[in-house]
C-alpha cells in the first residue's frame, strides 16, 4: 500500500542525510509558494465546532492542493472520553500551546498571535496571505505502509531555494484519518453535509504525531540544502484510551511542514 504524502512549505515552518550535489527524488528544487496548514481546535460536545469544519471546507475547495487541515481534540468538557474518543496527548500539548480560548478556534502557518474562528473572514484572509509568500523550503516524499505488518516506511526531503531565517528549523509530521463516524453537537444544523444517518462524519482527525510534537531539529537551514529524513512507524490498530477507534489504513493520511520555531 502506498500513500502519497501532503507537504507544506510554510514559515512555520530517524536518519538524516544532507546533500548539496544529488538531485532529490520528490522535492522540486524551483522556488514555490506556500501551501497553507489549517490547525483547528475542536471537540464533538461544542455545538458551533461543525459550523467551524464547514468555514475550513470551503477554503479547501478554494485552494485544492494548496491548502491542508488537522482537527485537534483535546480532553475537555467539550471534547470527552466516550466513543468515538478522538483525543490525544500530543493534541492536547498544542491545544495549551495556541489555544487559551474557547474552540473552535484555529491557527493558520502558527504564523500569528493568538487563534481565529475557522469560519470567519480573517481566517481565509490569513490564509490568502500565506499563499502569497515565498516558501523558503520546499517539501516532499512518500509513505509506503505494508498492511500485513501495518509499518511505514516515510521518507522526507527537504530542499531549501532560499536562507531560513533560523539557523534550526523543525520537521513535524501528522497522521491524519478521515471518515470517523460518531456523535457530534450541531452537525445536523450547521454542517449537515457531514451527516450519515444520525452520526457525524469526523474529518481531518489528529490520530498522532510520528516525530517529536513540536518537530525534529533540521539544519543547515541555508539555500540548496538537501535534507534527506527517515522513518518506520508502526500503526496501531486501535488509538485512544478508553473508547478508542479502529485506524483505517485506507482512511489515513500524513502531513509534513517545517516550522522556523520549535514551538
Amino acid at each position: 500500500m502506498m500513500k502519497k504524502f501532503t507537504f507544506l512549505m510554510v514559515v512555520i515552518f530517524a536518519c538524516m542525510m544532507q546533500v548539496k550535489a544529488q538531485d532529490p527524488k520528490f522535492v522540486s528544487k524551483e522556488q514555490q509558494k506556500r501551501n497553507a496548514f489549517i490547525e483547528e481546535f475542536t471537540g464533538r460536545l461544542c455545538g458551533y465546532c461543525p459550523q467551524g469544519q464547514l468555514g475550513v471546507n470551503k477554503i479547501l475547495a478554494q485552494y485544492p492542493g494548496k491548502v491542508f487541515t488537522v482537527n485537534i481534540h483535546a480532553q475537555s468538557s467539550l471534547s470527552p472520553t466516550n466513543y468515538p474518543n478522538l483525543n490525544t496527548s500530543k493534541g492536547a500539548e498544542i491545544t495549551r500551546a495556541f489555544n487559551s480560548g474557547g474552540i473552535p478556534a484555529a491557527m493558520v502557518n502558527r504564523a500569528h498571535n493568538g487563534t481565529v474562528h475557522p469560519a470567519d473572514a480573517q481566517c481565509a484572509n490569513l490564509v490568502s496571505q500565506q499563499l502569497s509568500q515565498d516558501a523558503e523550503v520546499n517539501v516532499g516524499g512518500m509513505v509506503v505502509i505494508n498492511p500485513m505488518t501495518r509499518v511505514a516506511k516515510i521518507t522526507v526531503e527537504l530542499y531549501y531555494t532560499k536562507n531560513s531565517s533560523s539557523a534550526t528549523n523543525y520537521l513535524t509530521i501528522m497522521m491524519t484519518q478521515d471518515s470517523i463516524l460518531g456523535s457530534q453537537n450541531g452537525g445536523d444544523y450547521f454542517n449537515p453535509d457531514q451527516m450519515i444517518g444520525d452520526q457525524y462524519c469526523h474529518m481531518h482527525t489528529l490520530r498522532d504525531i510520528i516525530t517529536p510534537t513540536w518537530g525534529d531539529e533540521v539544519s543547515p537551514t541555508t539555500a540548496n540544502t538537501l535534507i534527506t529524513k527517515t522513518y518506520e512507524y508502526k500503526i496501531e490498530e486501535i488509538l485512544g484510551e478508553p473508547n478508542g477507534v479502529e485506524v483505517d489504513l485506507d482512511n489515513i493520511h500524513f502531513i509534513a511542514f517545517v516550522a522556523e520555531k520549535e514551538q
